[in-house]
């Protein structure tokens, strides 16, 4: 875990940077160059607690998104459309970048984004929309013309979120008040003041796309069309994307934030997708917790939310990063009283066995098999909703040119085309394109239409048509991983969620390592039936024998992480097993033996299908009727006050989220009136 190792990995990105590969889709699962390893071993230990959330604390989660069904710079056509409704996804993210639509100093020109934005209204998808990309006439001369910490991206790059180096810039005018009286807070007739060229253009694309704006206008939408939800940049933690400062990214944010208000009140504002990457020459890992103490000393902060509505992440790969990236999160506004939304509206891995390959490299670092990319879809979504995200986004409908220079294409080959430097010879094309889709590319796509099934889904489309069908509406539950001789930390990866609509418990389960399991599942309702659902979508009916349900897990496969070679990244095939709740808690319940003035009561009691709600107590005195003490209570202990000379009797009923009621539960406790002598020690010579 030293130097070398280090050195290892940065060489690793560097070459595949070099070659022209997006580094956002295979960087971000590298967590860390020198504690990596210590992540993992550390993530190892604290799944060993069973996590049961409390019954109501979590809002039903999550919604569904897809990164590129349209865009500006790509206008999606009816199949297109058609395919992204068919992924069951409710939202479209794309950026609109500041560059193309300011082509000149105060020349705005809309016409590909208004495109866009009205194939979302038409086609009913919800849009998170990034503003990012300082024009070149506003750049300011930070680090471009100092060249520190600049990685210059390929010219040619043409990654769907790619930004040139001077489009990373901190904007001119940034630091100038937001407002025409000289102040940042907004107010009712204030002015955006010009001279802060982000304001401008921020007040100017809420105002055009907000619901009732210019094109709503224009097009005559009903109510509350329109865009909503304002991504503010795209990983900004990462030099790819901003080469500004942690201050200079609050600032932005900070702009962007208080301009919404005044422009949109109703908007809601995104902090920008954090790509997580952990490599400090070309990434800030830390990013978000020093953007929020930097706004810990900013007197506006508490006032105006932080400055973002929603925080957005990042994760690829590695499927328990998925949970990880998002706990952090949790972790940083945990710790300031907050609770937002967070959205992982990137997420995903490509697969190496489909064209655009390399179908010749199974060892290929940070790719997938088909099969395992749907398995990833499955798992990291349970990690990242357990972890309490909100939203989980796909990245990305089509193929598109990856990471690719715009025109990359060839036939689908097994090597043979490939120079010595991973190029198509004569051209400075890779031999090798990045299949992170759910659709292969259509024929007429600026990119690898050589497809021998052009525009057919991949595996990973049915993986996530499962989630949109089936894990909707979940509350996080509990989490347990058995199987082995730690009990709470075996080869088994079991989360347990609950589903307040059709009382059910969806439980997901896979193996961690490469050794098939055998899973052994206690059911959660009288019939023991429940529904069994693979990443394919092929469901089965599955019967209980004596109370439980017994599985084979498959074994993981994907050894591709290329920090650790024994490392599995993602496990083998998950399964989903749904249930409802038919089954009530069991309970106990504890008193002394014999008591005087008062009673010492606790009880406890558990339930695996949807959680206990709640107790009630109630006390027969000397055989009379029983009368209620405690009603719908969470307490799990008690003192009742009692009289000597009688018998109590204590009744116990507990019931679950699901409306199933416990039997009684009872225990009697006699009273007395001890004698003064009971109360002297006995002392012995």
């Amino acid at each position: 875990m030293g130097y070398g190792w280090a050195s290892l990995v940065l060489e690793v990105v560097m070459e595949k940077r070099d070659k022209g590969l997006r580094p956002s889709l295979f960087i971000p699962s590298i967590l860390c160059m020198f504690v990596l390893v210590a992540v993992w071993q550390h993530s190892s230990a604290q799944a060993k607690v069973v996590t049961v959330s409390p019954a109501g604390s979590a809002s039903a989660q999550p919604i569904y998104g897809v990164n590129f069904i349209t865009s500006a710079e790509d206008p999606a056509d009816e199949q297109q459309f058609l395919n992204g409704q068919a992924t069951g996804a409710a939202w479209n993210r794309w950026p609109m970048y500041w560059f193309n639509i300011e082509q000149s100093e105060g020349n705005f020109v809309w016409g590909a984004v208004d495109t866009a934005v009205q194939g979302d209204v038409t086609y009913g998808f919800k849009t998170d929309a990034i503003l990012l990309g300082t024009p070149p006439f506003y750049l300011t001369s930070l680090r471009h013309s100092e060249g520190s910490r600049r990685i210059t991206v390929p010219p040619t790059r043409q990654s769907p979120l790619a930004l040139e180096a001077i489009n990373t810039a901190t904007p001119v005018g940034l630091y100038d008040p937001i407002f025409t009286d000289g102040s940042d807070i907004p107010g009712l007739g204030k002015n955006i003041n010009p001279e802060n060229r982000w304001a401008r253009f921020v007040s100017l694309a809420v105002n055009r796309y907000k619901p009732g704006g210019v094109l709503a206008q224009q097009n005559g939408w009903p109510a509350g069309a329109g865009v909503t939800h304002w991504e503010i940049w795209n990983e900004q933690d990462y030099v790819f994307f901003w080469d500004g400062t942690v201050a200079d990214y609050g600032r932005l944010l900070k702009v962007a934030y208080l301009t919404i208000q005044q422009t949109d009140p109703d908007a809601q504002v995104i902090l920008g997708g954090l790509s997580n990457i952990n490599l400090s020459s070309v990434a800030n890992p830390n990013f978000y917790n020093d953007l929020m103490a930097l706004y810990d000393a900013d007197p506006l902060a508490i006032t105006y939310d932080y400055f973002h509505d929603i925080l957005a992440t990042h994760s690829y790969f590695y499927a328990w990063n998925s949970w990880y990236h998002v706990w952090r999160a949790q972790n940083t506004l945990a710790v300031r009283g907050l609770d937002k939304p967070i959205w992982l509206n990137e997420n995903g891995v490509t697969a190496w066995d489909d064209y655009p390959g390399p179908v010749w490299d199974p060892q290929s670092g940070l790719r997938a098999t088909m099969s395992e990319q749907a398995d990833f879809v499955i798992q990291s979504a349970l990690y990242s909703t357990f972890a309490g995200a909100d939203g989980i986004f796909h990245f990305q409908l089509y193929d598109g040119c990856g990471n690719q220079p715009a025109g990359t294409d060839f036939p689908p080959h097994n090597g043979e085309l490939c120079d010595e430097d991973g190029q198509i010879p004569g051209t400075d094309f890779p031999c090798a394109g990045d299949a992170n889709g759910l659709f292969r590319n259509p024929p007429d796509a600026v990119c690898f239409r050589q497809h021998p099934n052009p525009e057919s889904p991949r595996p990973n489309f049915d993986a996530f048509r499962v989630l949109t069908n089936y894990f909707t509406g979940v509350e996080p539950f509990w989490r347990l991983r058995p199987g082995g001789s730690d009990p709470a930390n075996g080869p088994q990866e079991w989360i347990a969620f609950y589903q307040p609509a059709t009382q059910s418990r969806v439980l997901g389960m896979w193996a961690r390592f490469g050794q098939a399991e055998t899973a052994v599942v206690p059911t959660t309702n009288q019939s023991g039936q429940g529904l069994l659902i693979t990443p394919d979508g092929i469901t089965e009916t599955v019967i209980a024998q004596n109370g439980v349900f017994t599985l084979t897990l498959p074994a993981a496969t994907n050894q591709n992480a290329p920090w650790d070679p024994n490392l599995y990244a993602i496990g083998g095939r998950p399964y989903l097993l749904i249930e409802q709740d038919t089954l009530p808690p069991v309970l106990s319940l504890t008193a002394p033996p014999f008591a005087e003035y008062h009673i010492h009561l606790s009880w406890s009691g558990a339930d695996d299908g949807s959680g206990l709600v709640d107790y009630d107590l109630l006390v027969a005195v000397d055989g009379g009727p029983a009368q209620p003490w405690l009603t719908q209570t969470t307490q799990t202990t008690a003192v009742y006050q009692s009289q000597p000379f009688h018998d109590y009797t204590f009744i116990l009923r507990g019931r679950d989220r699901a409306g199933n009621v416990s039997g009684d539960t009872a225990v009697t406790v006699p009273t007395l009136l001890l004698p003064e002598k009971a109360y002297l020690p006995h002392i012995s010579r």
